[in-house]
Parts: structure tokens; C-alpha cells; sequence
């Protein structure tokens, strides 16, 4: 998080990480929140990971939590905030028509208006099916320099995007024009990680 942070600042923008701290919503974090954030949940502490469903819950327990694409979304677009920036979203597990385990990620994109700019869904997630409801979301699924999907830690799943965009100023008009039809679904922009960070399709 302090490396996205400072990747933000280098770019003349004000970086807002999101979490929960003593059941307040704290847009913005600093160092030695981030520091707890990052220690509780590696020692085992209970730190909550926070959907729409949990923000009430967790704010009336005066608790903390970190917050999921959902809840990120969510408080963001309280705080009057278009764009966030997240490694991946969840999307519809394998097996989803026995179990219904579909992330809460997928329905938010389809009713806050918010931009979320990703590396795409994990490929352990089944991919078409997620497409699928981010269609029916009504979520359009952006390629940033790329004609396919990416699925996380690989740079194509081989699935389409409904279109590409290969520059910060066609991104922004897109977003732009999304805003002013005044639609209440998000958007997802999908940007491949980089060569040297990716793995092979046979490793995933």
C-alpha cells in the first residue's frame, strides 16, 4: 500500500488508502495505520475484511477492518471519490452453480459509480462466468493496452474486453462520459502486470 501511495504522489495525486479504525471510515491512512493494518493481519489479529453487507456491523462494534473491492467502492463513493486503484477484484468461483459463491466485488461494480483499475481476476475464478455477470451488471470491462482480459498474476486470460484504451487521456474521457450519462454502475479498467512480474500459463 505505501508503494501505491507513493507511485500516486509521483504523479501530482493525493493517494487515500481506505480502511475502518475503531469503527470509523477513514479515508486517507497513515504510515503507522497502514503499519498496524499490514502486522495485525499478518499476526493473526482480527482484522475484518469489510463488503456492504459488514460496514454497519463493524462500525457500531467500533472495530477495524480492511476493506474488500466492495467496501473499498463503497466508502469511496461516499467520500466523493471517482477512481481507485486495487491489485484484482473476486469474481464467480469455479463451481458456482452448485455454491453460489459469487464476490460481492461483481454486484458492487454493478450499482456504485466508481472506477476500478485492476490487473483483472485470479485464474483459480472462472473467468467466462465472470464476464458474464459483470455483463449483466452492466459493468463495462476495459482493456489498458490490451484486447484480452488480464487474469491477475498472468497478462491475458484470453477472454475479450469490450474495448481497449491505450492512454491516460482516452481512460479519463471514458470515465468522463460515464459520469455524465450519469449511469450508477462502475467501471473497470483491467491494466496486465508487467512481463517481469507475470507467470506462465502452465505455473497458474
Amino acid at each position: 500500500a505505501q508503494r501505491l501511495e507513493a507511485i500516486v504522489r509521483a504523479h501530482d495525486a493525493v493517494p487515500a488508502t481506505i480502511a475502518v479504525l475503531g469503527g470509523r471510515i477513514k479515508i486517507g491512512l497513515s504510515a503507522a495505520e497502514l503499519d498496524y493494518l499490514a502486522q495485525g493481519q499478518q499476526q493473526g489479529k482480527q482484522i475484518a475484511k469489510l463488503s456492504r453487507r459488514d460496514l454497519a456491523i463493524v462500525l457500531a462494534r467500533q472495530a477495524d477492518g480492511a476493506t474488500t473491492v466492495a467496501g473499498t467502492m463503497l466508502c469511496a463513493h461516499l467520500a466523493g471519490i471517482r477512481v481507485f486503484a486495487t491489485g484484482g477484484i473476486g469474481g464467480v468461483h469455479r463451481g458456482a452453480e452448485q455454491s453460489f459463491d459469487i464476490s460481492a466485488d461483481l454486484s458492487e461494480l454493478g450499482r456504485t459509480p466508481v472506477t476500478v483499475v485492476c490487473a483483472g481476476a485470479k485464474s483459480i475464478l472462472d473467468l467466462p462466468k465472470t464476464l458474464e455477470v459483470l455483463e449483466t451488471q452492466g459493468v463495462p470491462v476495459i482493456g489498458y493496452g490490451t484486447d484480452e482480459f488480464p487474469a491477475f498474476y498472468q497478462r491475458s486470460s484470453g477472454l475479450p474486453v469490450d474495448t481497449r484504451v491505450d492512454t491516460p487521456v482516452q481512460a479519463a474521457d471514458l470515465i468522463r462520459r460515464q459520469h455524465q450519462l450519469g449511469l450508477q454502475t462502475g467501471l473497470l479498467i483491467t491494466v496486465p502486470i508487467s512481463s517481469t512480474a507475470a507467470i506462465a500459463d502452465e505455473q497458474a
